[in-house]
């Protein structure tokens, strides 16, 4: 007789199970094992995953729920629900969901869910056995009237303790005379006795605690075989055989594939209503530009195709509602990026205001995007500003309906560190040993490639019991969920309400969140929106209103030649995917002179075709000769010098040569991209015999096949491409012709990162810009433009914060400017502490009251007290004199430097311009900007911020130092012979001149001090 194991809680038990669900496959199995039920603690996460991989194991999936409810005797109080049928699954899945929004939730709440599933009270967590334990037969017979009506209940009675099995006859022969079915369960929380230490870690985790106190059933909570099962339950064939009772009962039948399209208006034909959106849109889009009969026949053709196929794939209703929402985010002027993906590729995006890029005019092919030939749903993905598009999902719920649009879970993991970073709190283990732990492992992906990889990890694994101990766990944690997060930019929507193919949640924007991954989601066929928040669109938007100029981003010239000067000169510090030196050096080398070197330089700079941007360039300056194996191919690949650059030249190749349509030749592109070798064999025999078919020879076309197959990979989708060149060609634009503006927002965007503050600070000096340091009266939480100067932003001021310096701001606005160093003092006494005016005053941000910082410093406590005499505190102003003395420039520096982290205004190295000059020494920025200084030894001058001495193996001491200038830090090392010279004295914050070799490690540079003098 087969045990049919019903009480399995997963690895989406989070915290509390160890089971994973691929192990779990592997074990029923290798055990033969037939039937399998998953009963989730309150949620359903993992239903989805856990009923594929049951299905591709040939094992029967139960699909339960362990359902947590309230008592009113105070008990904790639980049931096991298994759905006998669909009916009985999308119970389960409401129940999951009232249970989630639900705070308290008690069995009279659900009885009406229960009609089609069986419901088994797991023993001793239900408040019928609780009652019956006590002896209480006033709440037990209440208990009973509540449950008595439910169509099929068992009791579970389980093995797993001394008590449970003595407990057993009494309680089967009690609730035996009251009419209650019987069913043997054995919780399961992990699959191995010798998990247990797993699952122990794993409570402590969840229950934030170090020493967790185990109960006798919880040391018990592993698979039981049948073998093992039928041992003991031998005294009750009836539990064994009513568990496979239970299994017979429960067959759900999922479906997957078929799409949940859903609806824009039911009240509307939505295929007439987008065709008359699209003509009209195309007509405003043609209005302007000069094109004659024919080519507007071409546009009009390819709309009528277009929308042939979208109505055709059932489609109308999901082009109608990303129109909509990109209607709304543009009438609260909300910035819409151009497109992204292959979005871009169509015509009824382009009229429908979805994308800004003229599909024809770049020759994007719709097939990349929407291929009737391989039926799947089209992707438009959506930019905005990264601090708008929460507004535009609000619009989504509203608009559709709270029920029926959706974020959706995604689940945090376990990997090497953090899973040891939480073993060892729990173990309370050695912050020294947590250290050398964590520093062995790195970034690994796994704690078993540290170990095969690692030999000094090995050895400590081999020779510590506490290493071994937490190494061994942490193998087993690898990859459990951690915890529930929301999708950083997907929703989900379908035709019905949500909960009728997936149980919800809590969620945030005013919508709810799915229990189910997005593949999870998309494999049952709902539709998944992605709202990006692009940081580029957000700076966009932000300089334009910063220009207070009404500047429409895509109505302006894309043939402006001063922003392809500033490209070709490698200017583009803060432009949108233009910043690495690789990048630079590329557009230098093309001498960008049109949108199109953006589009290939963006194409091609990649790992992989990165390889072939010699070639290009030297191509498109006739240094190489281009040959083509046919001269038909000379109009596809003449764009790109004969190389293949983008995916769309593979679909042009293989109809041009085979006859493909583009919807078979995105097939081909496809299975190529994936190299599965039956596939490809069948796909040359097929374009061979279309070639001949269209007279080529048989040579030529396996030539142009391997062609294809040999550029494949390098191949990029043209209208992404397209796309974000247009994002960067639109920063370059703004940075070309409100160069103040811009660089006050890229500096306000970074205001966390020194390096890259320096970097701008110094564009903006060579332009004669001026940085000025924070001002009291001007400065805001954002760099601010003043006519020519920028004023640095409050926040870049250490130690003040967000919330203090929109307080200082406040006060500002609402009270006038602060007119002295006392009146500043009075108004903001009770939001600022003595160390915040310290900084404020080191910052420079107290300037303009014309006090010397140092009597300021001095001063603090003095016109504190004035401040808190009340309402005498103007008597007494004018009685407090300050002094007159000041810092040495010296200190002045230095208390610069930690307020802003570096000198803005009080650079002591500016003293040594001469020096400078005659040693032609090498910004620190510069050097770590490019990998021009790498193996070279530049000069630099420096001051000496940190020195780590340390004694060699052979006794001799050398040194580590950290340097920097006014625009960077760098890492040094100085070695024995030069650190030991006795006419050599290093001194934290002296200013020293060096001959330093730049050397690159793990991506990071750092500098062998050769030669050393201080200056």
């Amino acid at each position: 007789m087969q045990f049919v194991n019903l009480y399995l809680e997963s690895e989406y038990t989070l915290l509390g199970s160890s089971i994973k669900l691929d192990e779990l496959m592997s074990f029923a199995t290798e055990n033969s094992i037939n039937t399998l039920a998953i009963t989730d603690l309150d949620n359903m996460h993992g239903v989805i995953k856990f009923y594929q991989k049951c299905k591709k194991n040939n094992i029967k999936p139960i699909i339960g729920l362990h359902l947590s409810l309230e008592s009113v005797y105070n008990y904790y109080n639980s049931i096991l629900l298994y759905a006998k049928n669909n009916k009985g699954y999308q119970d389960l899945l409401k129940l999951s969901t009232i249970r989630k929004l639900n705070k308290s939730l008690y069995i009279k709440d659900i009885l009406q869910y229960l009609n089609d599933l069986v419901v088994v009270i797991p023993s001793d967590e239900h408040e019928l056995i609780k009652a019956y334990k006590e002896g209480s037969l006033e709440k037990l017979d209440e208990i009973v009237n509540v449950y008595k009506g439910i169509p099929d209940l068992y009791i579970g009675v389980d093995m797993q303790t001394v008590e449970s099995r003595y407990a057993a006859d009494g309680l089967i022969s009690y609730f035996s005379n009251k009419n209650f079915k019987f069913v043997g369960i054995n919780k399961t929380n992990y699959i191995n006795k010798n998990d247990f230490e797993v699952y122990k870690i794993l409570k402590c985790v969840s229950e934030n605690i170090k020493n967790y106190n185990q109960t006798e059933k919880e040391q018990n909570l592993f698979y039981i075989l049948p073998d093992k099962a039928k041992d003991l339950f031998r005294k009750y064939p009836e539990l064994i055989s009513n568990t496979l009772e239970i299994s017979e009962k429960c067959n759900v039948s999922i479906e997957f594939g078929k799409y949940k399209m859903p609806i824009y208006d039911k009240s509307i034909n939505t295929a007439s209503f987008l065709k008359d959106l699209a003509y009209i849109g195309l007509k405003k889009r043609l209005t302007n530009n000069l094109i004659d009969v024919k080519e507007y026949q071409k546009y009009i053709d390819r709309l009528e195709y277009e929308l042939s196929i979208i109505d055709k794939m059932g489609f109308n209703d999901y082009f109608l509602i990303v129109y909509d929402f990109i209607k709304y985010a543009k009438k609260e002027k909300i910035l819409v990026g151009p497109g992204r993906g292959s979005a871009p590729s169509s015509l009824v995006s382009y009229s429908l205001g979805i994308t800004e890029l003229d599909p024809l005019k770049y020759n994007l092919l719709f097939e990349r995007f929407l291929n009737p030939e391989r039926i799947s749903m089209p992707d438009i993905d959506t930019d905005f500003p990264d601090n708008e598009r929460s507004k535009v999902i609000e619009y989504m719920g509203k608009r559709y309906g709270k029920m029926r649009v959706a974020h959706i879970c995604t689940f945090g993991t376990y990997g090497p560190r953090l899973a040891v970073r939480d073993v060892a709190r729990v173990l309370d283990l050695k912050s020294s040993y947590l250290d050398e732990i964590l520093k062995q492992i790195d970034n690994a992906d796994s704690m078993i490639s540290v170990l095969n990889n690692n030999p000094i990890y090995r050895r400590m694994y081999d020779e510590n019991d506490d290493i071994k101990y937490i190494t061994d766990v942490v193998i087993k944690m690898e990859n459990l969920p951690r915890n529930t997060s929301v999708h950083a930019a997907g929703i989900i929507m379908a035709d019905s309400d949500l909960v009728n193919y997936t149980p919800l949640n809590e969620g945030i924007d005013g919508l709810y969140e799915t229990q189910f991954e997005a593949g999870d989601l998309e494999s049952l066929g709902l539709v998944k929106i992605d709202f990006l928040g692009l940081k580029n669109l957000t700076i966009i938007d932000k300089v334009i209103k910063q220009t207070n100029k009404n500047i429409n981003i895509y109505k302006i010239p894309l043939n402006d030649k001063l922003t392809y000067e500033m490209l070709a000169s490698g200017n583009t510090y803060g432009v949108f995917q233009l910043e690495s030196s690789g990048m630079k050096n590329t557009l230098v080398k093309l001498k960008t002179s049109e949108f199109d070197d953006i589009v290939n330089a963006l194409a091609l700079y990649r790992p992989g075709p990165m390889e072939m941007i010699p070639s290009f360039i030297n191509r498109k300056f006739g240094l190489e000769k281009i040959n083509y194996l046919h001269n038909d191919l000379v109009d596809i690949l003449k764009p790109t010098y004969g190389i293949i650059v983008y995916q769309e030249q593979i679909l042009l190749i293989a109809n041009k040569f085979a006859g493909y349509t583009l919807g078979e030749a995105d097939v081909l592109r496809r299975a190529v991209s994936k190299k599965k070798m039956d596939v490809l064999e069948s796909e040359r025999e097929k374009f061979v015999k279309g070639a001949y078919n269209k007279g080529y020879d048989n040579k030529l076309a396996n030539q142009i096949f391997d062609y294809i197959l040999k550029f494949a990979n390098y191949g990029f989708n043209k209208s992404h491409s397209v796309a974000y060149s247009l994002v960067s060609y639109q920063m370059a634009y703004l940075k070309t012709h409100f160069f103040k503006e811009f660089m006050a927002v890229m500096m306000s965007d970074k205001v966390g990162s020194l390096s890259l503050i320096k970097s701008y600070i110094i564009e903006c000096n060579k332009k004669n810009i001026k940085v000025l340091p924070p001002s009291i009266n001007h400065s805001s939480i954002e760099f601010v433009v003043d006519e020519n100067d920028i004023y640095y932003s409050l926040l870049g001021i250490n130690g003040l914060g967000e919330v203090i310096a929109r307080s200082i701001i406040l006060e500002r606005n609402q009270n006038g400017l602060y007119t002295g160093y006392d009146d500043f003092i009075a108004r903001t006494k009770n939001i600022l502490n003595k160390k915040h005016v310290e900084g404020l005053i080191c910052s420079g941000a107290l300037d303009e009251f014309n006090i010397p910082r140092k009597a300021m410093m001095d001063s603090y406590d003095q016109s504190l007290q004035i401040a808190n005499l009340g309402p005498m505190f103007k008597e007494h102003l004018s009685l407090h004199v300050f002094g007159d003395e000041e810092y040495t420039f010296e200190e002045i520096s230095r208390l610069e430097l930690q307020a802003l982290g570096f000198n803005l205004k009080y650079d002591i190295l500016r003293r040594y311009d001469s020096v400078k000059r005659k040693y032609k020494t090498i910004d620190i920025s510069t050097i770590q900007s490019n990998n021009l200084y790498v193996n070279k030894t530049p000069y630099i001058i420096f001051i000496i911020k940190r020195i780590k001495e340390i004694t060699t193996k052979n006794g001799d001491l050398m040194a580590f130092l950290s340097i920097y200038d006014s625009t960077g830090e760098l890492e040094c090392v100085i070695f024995p012979k030069l650190y030991n010279d006795e006419n050599i004295n290093l001194t934290i914050g002296m200013v020293y001149i060096g001959e330093v070799k730049i050397e690159k490690r793990n991506d990071n540079l750092q500098g062998i001090i050769n030669k050393i003098k201080q200056i």
